[in-house]
């Protein structure tokens, strides 16, 4: 399987939101009424976790990240998210458990799927939670940005 994302072309969108440390911080786009857009990622692998926070982070995307299922439960913004950036093995819950587990709670957000463990059985269980995009580790940067745009355009 190529690592290309698997999604349906849409156009791209301008991101303009930027989050610290979990705060966020007033952008001068956001200033001026721009749409503020964040981007939820669980990712156990803290490398991983941080590589993509920053390509995010410098494409203009407000980032939140999370390395366990649980500590995306336990936070109270969990629903709030424009896209979320889902690996699928995380410690404590599966990736697709975890997002099940929110469409219950009501979340519509767009999910990006991204696994190491690329097979059929996966595949078929991210078009089953109705993931917007599946990504195979290793990605490129270009690629991610652009399904996450995406996904967000989709969302609005």
């Amino acid at each position: 399987m190529s690592t290309r994302a698997r999604d349906i072309s849409r156009p791209a969108l301008l991101i303009v939101d930027r989050v610290r440390n979990g705060v966020r911080g007033l952008d001068p786009l956001q200033a001026a009424g721009r749409p503020v857009t964040t981007i939820i990622i669980v990712d156990d692998d803290c490398s991983v976790n941080l590589a993509v926070s920053r390509l995010l982070e410098t494409s203009g995307f407000g980032v939140r990240s999370f390395t366990s299922a649980g500590g995306l439960l336990a936070d109270e913004h969990a629903l709030d998210a424009d896209c979320l950036v889902l690996d699928i093995h995380l410690p404590d819950m599966n990736g697709f458990d975890l997002q099940r587990r929110l469409a219950a709670l009501g979340s519509k957000t767009p999910v990006v799927v991204i696994t190491a463990h690329d097979d059929a059985m996966h595949r078929r269980a991210a078009r089953d939670i109705g993931a917007f995009a599946y990504l195979t580790k290793p990605f490129s940067s270009l690629s991610l940005v652009d399904v996450v745009s995406r996904a967000v355009a989709a969302r609005r």
